[in-house]
């Protein structure tokens, strides 16, 4: 995937791509709206706020010739861990901020950098009609190591739950969504709700 240039140089993007789709039913993220697969919709959006684009937690680039981040030593310990992966890949190339977002949000701002406002030292987290959409954030790769300690303990711990026993200072940006452009796909009536009736 071309990417243009972008006019913040400081920020990488990562789709978070890792999830096991079990309400869905299969891989939603290679799932067809409108003839287009969701992943290279949010990919394509997200592509125009960024330099660097990469999935985190992928088992396959769905033919995007972008980078897959490992989720490794941490596998299997859900977002948090494609959130340590994006950032460690962020610093190595320079960057010092990472936004994420979901491969099931298709209709995904293409001014989500903008919304969140201008990157410094605390993650800013969307918080979409008072629902905190933590998948949606601008991360400062300053807190990687902060990231990788909360992964130390057993089983999963949401971007959500991490937030909240984290340290550091997190600035919760409000939006309504008016339009559907942060609706989650994850079954597939949600999918067909958003098709067009020529798609």
């Amino acid at each position: 995937m071309t990417l243009p240039v972008s006019p913040s140089p400081s920020v990488a993007g990562v789709i978070f791509a890792g999830g096991a789709s079990r309400r869905f039913g299969c891989d939603k993220a290679a799932e067809l709206l409108n003839g287009r697969m969701m992943i290279a919709q949010v990919a394509s959006r997200l592509a125009w706020q960024v330099r660097m684009l990469a999935l985190a937690g992928a088992r396959t680039d769905y033919g995007l010739a972008l980078p897959c981040l490992d989720d490794a030593p941490h596998k299997d310990k859900g977002p948090l861990a494609g959130l340590a992966s994006a950032m460690r890949w962020a610093r190595a190339e320079g960057y010092t901020h990472v936004l994420t977002a979901p491969c099931d949000v298709p209709k995904l701002p293409m001014n989500l950098l903008t919304l969140l406002g201008p990157p410094d030292d605390a993650p800013h987290v969307l918080a979409v009609d008072d629902r905190l959409e933590a998948a949606c954030a601008l991360w400062p790769v300053g807190l990687a190591t902060q990231v990788e300690a909360q992964l130390t303990g057993d089983g999963k711990l949401s971007l959500t739950r991490a937030l909240l026993d984290g340290k550091a200072v997190v600035r919760h940006v409000t939006a309504r969504d008016l339009d559907g452009s942060f609706a989650n796909i994850n079954t597939p009536d949600d999918l067909d709700q958003l098709k067009t009736p020529n798609g």
